[in-house]
């Protein structure tokens, strides 16, 4: 087991972020998929164990979080959603100084350790070049790097493509793909696309609570029958948007084509054809319809 956690509960105040989430996660890539506000950089920094938690069993690779939280972060890397430093360091020198934090002993093996992050990122070629001088891109893959130092078996990105253009955000994914062989990875985002390319199983987390844990095609299958398409005229949009609720709309020469959820008889009674659901329809279906937790 990689990561298991049980009833974990936070609360800042009167705000409840995280209300008696519970959670397993396994070998490979796991993603967390949820709207920003949902309690996913909550639930990063509490693994990270930045951040206590008031309530709640959090175990990872065995360890029990709030009562061995050394042995934890002796096994994993983290990237938060913010990552920055000192902008007139090196890419070598920020690595090094982030090796001293986590322990690794000085000579050939430390300096061969950080020339195979930077090399595992692409960046090796950049080693002498000022932390202010990267792009947002760059910056994002030095995190990855120094989150890789000391092989962890454990790997926490937080909204890693934040920023970022597409070609960035697609770099970024390969990266991750090609790193994961023999870690668990677990990537929070928002952004959809960021976890059907590189993930298999998926938690999807709406104000604190799991709507949905599991894997992602099991996910798709339940949603078969609730996505919709349906071409009409500009005239019609206001009144199909009171009906049913649209989930995207594209503009054609003979009119616009309309994507809609619904699991009701409205579809047919507008003529809509049934269409495969993407991720990202699921996750709108659940955050739309489900009142407490899905199991598919």
């Amino acid at each position: 087991m990689g990561i298991r956690i049980r009833s974990l509960t936070k609360n800042y105040r009167r705000h409840r972020a995280l209300n008696r989430f519970s959670l397993d996660v396994q070998d490979g890539i796991f993603g967390l998929l949820g709207n920003n506000g949902a309690g996913k950089s909550t639930l990063m920094k509490i693994l990270a164990t930045l951040l206590d938690y008031d309530e709640g069993e959090v175990e990872i690779f065995g360890y029990d979080l709030r009562k061995e939280p050394e042995e934890i972060r002796s096994l994993l890397g983290y990237l938060p959603q913010d990552f920055d430093f000192f902008p007139q360091l090196t890419l070598w020198e920020t690595l090094d100084y982030f090796a001293d934090l986590k322990g690794l002993e000085k000579g050939r093996r430390r300096k061969e350790e950080i020339e195979w992050c930077l090399e595992q990122v692409d960046l090796l070629g950049h080693a002498r070049k000022r932390i202010k001088e990267l792009s947002g891109g760059m910056k994002r893959r030095l995190g990855i790097a120094q989150a890789l130092l000391g092989d962890p078996k454990l790997l926490i990105v937080d909204e890693p493509t934040a920023g970022l253009d597409p070609n960035q955000r697609i770099a970024f994914r390969n990266l991750l793909n090609r790193i994961s062989q023999g870690r668990v990875i677990l990537l929070s985002t928002h952004i959809v696309p960021d976890i059907s390319s590189t993930c298999e199983q998926v938690a999807i987390i709406r104000r604190g609570e799991c709507l949905y844990q599991g894997y992602i095609d099991t996910l798709l299958e339940s949603v078969e029958g609730k996505v919709w398409s349906v071409q009409t005229g500009m005239q019609h949009l206001d009144e199909l948007s009171r009906q049913v609720h649209i989930l995207s709309i594209v503009r054609k020469r003979e009119g616009i084509q309309v994507t809609f959820l619904s699991d009701d008889e409205k579809a047919a009674v507008l003529q809509a054809e049934p269409v495969s659901p993407s991720l990202e329809d699921a996750f709108v279906y659940l955050d739309h319809y489900c009142k407490g937790a899905y199991h598919a």
